[in-house]
Formats: C-alpha cells, sequence, structure tokens
C-alpha cells in the first residue's frame, strides 16, 4: 500500500479532524489506532514531507520525497547520522522514483529505545520488515549506506522475494574484525554503557554551531565535508535549554558503545548468497571502509552469485553521496531504467 493510501485508509477508518496552519498538518484518529503527522516542505521543485510512523517504543520519523501515490524507495542512513544524509541526492532521483528516508530508532527525530536496554544490529532489518508491514507494502525497494546498506543486505538476504532492488553505497557487510581487539574492548565498552544508561535523562554538552560543523566533520575522519554537515544537523541537533546560542547533539549516545558480536565468515557468506534481486554498488574511492580483503572476498561473492549485481568506483569519501551525490545520480537513473523500475 502506497503512502496517500495509507492516508486515505486513515480517513476511512474515523479521522475526527484535519488542523492546518501555515506549515504543519496534523491528521488524527478518533480511535487512537492511527496517529500520523505530516509537515509540507518543499526541496527545489521536489514536494517533500515528514511522517511519523507509530512503533511499540514511540515513532520512526521519515522523510519523503516525490509522489505519495507511488511506493517509494526506503532510504536507509548509516551509523549516527539520520534522514537528512540523502538531502542532496533524493531530489535528483524522486521526481523519477519517490524516496522514503527514515531517522533509525536514536538517531534524528525518532524515538529512542527505553532506558536500560541497548541497540543491536538485527534490529535494523526487523525495523524495514516492520515499516513494509505498517504501509502493507508487498515488495520494498532499498537504498542504504553504510550501517543502513548493511540492514538493507541483511534484510534482502534473508528475504530475497521481498525486496525488488537494492542500491548500496560504500558498504555491503561489516569490515573484517580482530577477534582479540574485540574481546580486549568489550569490558570498556560495557562499563561505558553501563554509564551512558545512567545518563539519558541528562542534556549532553553544548557547542556554538561553528563547534557543531567541525566535531561532525572531523568526527567522520573528514569524511563529511564542512558543508554537507548542515544537511545532518537539521535533524541531528536541537538547542541547549541553558544556552540560546548553543546547541547539542541529539542521537542516542548508546550507539557509540553497541557490542557487535563478529559473525562467522561461512555465516555472512551463507547469507549474502541468497541476494538475487538487482542491486547497484557504490564503493567510495577514498572510503577506508570494505577496502579490507574480507570485505573485497564478500562482494566478489555477491558478485559470482547475482548476475544482477552491479559495482561501481566512484571519487569521493565513504559519504559520496552526501558530498557529491551528482556522482551517482546518473549511474541510479541509468540502473533503475535497465530494469525497467522507471521509464
Amino acid at each position: 500500500m502506497y503512502l496517500n493510501n495509507k492516508f486515505t485508509m486513515m480517513a476511512k477508518r474515523g479521522i475526527s479532524s484535519i488542523v492546518h496552519n501555515s506549515i504543519n498538518c496534523y491528521i488524527k484518529s478518533i480511535s487512537g489506532i492511527r496517529t500520523s503527522q505530516f509537515k509540507s516542505l518543499h526541496t527545489g521543485n521536489v514536494p517533500t514531507k515528514e511522517i511519523n510512523i507509530p512503533v511499540q517504543w514511540g515513532h520512526i520519523s521519515c522523510k519523503l520525497w516525490g509522489n505519495e501515490h507511488q511506493r517509494p524507495m526506503l532510504a536507509l542512513h548509516g551509523w549516527q547520522d539520520n534522514a537528512g544524509t540523502w538531502d542532496p541526492l533524493a531530489p535528483m532521483i524522486s521526481d523519477k522514483f519517490p524516496i522514503l528516508a527514515i531517522d533509525f530508532m536514536g538517531h534524528g527525530l525518532s524515538s529512542w529505545i527505553p532506558p536500560g536496554l541497548q541497540y543491536y544490529i538485527w534490529d535494523l532489518p526487523r525495523l524495514i520488515l516492520t515499516i513494509m508491514n505498517y504501509f502493507k507494502w508487498d515488495k520494498v525497494s532499498l537504498l542504504g549506506h553504510s550501517m543502513g546498506s548493511i540492514a538493507a543486505m541483511r534484510f534482502a538476504s534473508t528475504f530475497p522475494d521481498d525486496v525488488d532492488f537494492y542500491i548500496a553505497v560504500d558498504s555491503l557487510i561489516y569490515d573484517d574484525y580482530d577477534l582479540n581487539q574485540v574481546v580486549e574492548n568489550f569490558p570498556r565498552i560495557l562499563r561505558k554503557l553501563h554509564q551512558v544508561q545512567m545518563l539519558l535523562d541528562k542534556e549532553p554538552p553544548a557547542y556554538t554551531m561553528d563547534e557543531i560543523n567541525q566535531k561532525w566533520h572531523l568526527g567522520t575522519n573528514k569524511s563529511v565535508d564542512i558543508e554537507s554537515v548542515k544537511y545532518l544537523a537539521q535533524r541531528g541537533v536541537k538547542p541547549s535549554s541553558s544556552d540560546p546560542n548553543k546547541f547539542y547533539f541529539s542521537r542516542d549516545s548508546r550507539y557509540k558503545y553497541t557490542l557487535f558480536n563478529p559473525e562467522s565468515k561461512k555465516f555472512v557468506e551463507t547469507l549474502i548468497k541468497r541476494l538475487k534481486c538487482p542491486t547497484l554498488y557504490f564503493k567510495g574511492i577514498d572510503s577506508p571502509y570494505a577496502s579490507d580483503p574480507y570485505s573485497v572476498e564478500m562482494r566478489e561473492v555477491v558478485e559470482k552469485n547475482n548476475p544482477n549485481f552491479e559495482c561501481h568506483f566512484v571519487p569521493g569519501t565513504h559519504h559520496v553521496h552526501l558530498n557529491n551525490p551528482e556522482r551517482l545520480a546518473p549511474h541510479i537513473i541509468k540502473f533503475l531504467t535497465k530494469y525497467q523500475f522507471i521509464k
């Protein structure tokens, strides 16, 4: 079911009021079964909407570019980023194929998981299933970067018949791990996670916007250009309650201390061999990720087992889609045309 149909269905179930002002539109249901909030904005000539999807722990915030009457491409961001990562690229594609970018839980404008819990890497593929069920989609089209791309790969490999195509930016799987280092880091990570759990109700340190820009730029090893930070900051920072001239990072700090459980090569290889949908993979030439021998070998496994796999090496960092979207957009349009997803 497409997005507009979801809202129409809500209306048939008994929407009691529609309240408008110059920016916001709130749709409320008498029964309380479905409550969505969306904001109409514009990115150039491409209409956008903000959508909230209710989940058990709160809501997942999304940004839609393009035609709400068509099932969109589901766009998944990277670790500690948010849906704003697609702001430069989406308008180049969404006039031909709409894009629905989500904020993963604990990122952007989405709800955090409850206190006392921690994030798990398989929560992200499961969230894709949650979104499909919410909109009653029979299939899903996936676009992912880094952590989001890995989540998309896991979903597309677990449910190969439910994905019509998959576009990956700079990651397919998690890079190889030094198991000794993983084990040695566990005590530190567990202690930090325990400390962070005790501080969830405290406001993080605040900075000026210039400091925010520098910290985001340097925190990604300069992968995010200074000029690109603004796209992430729109959803990723909040004004400080103690200083009106400062801001703080609003993402859930528990993500910094996620316990990644290494998976065996045999498991990963068995999983990714199941991928069969048309797949377009971009590798940033200047990115250190997905360049280790293990990642290269697994990419070759995918290429060998999926005749519809296509790979492009493009100049740019790990965030090439954010800094240089014009280097990806023509390939994406050609890919979608080749497999007749657009005309």
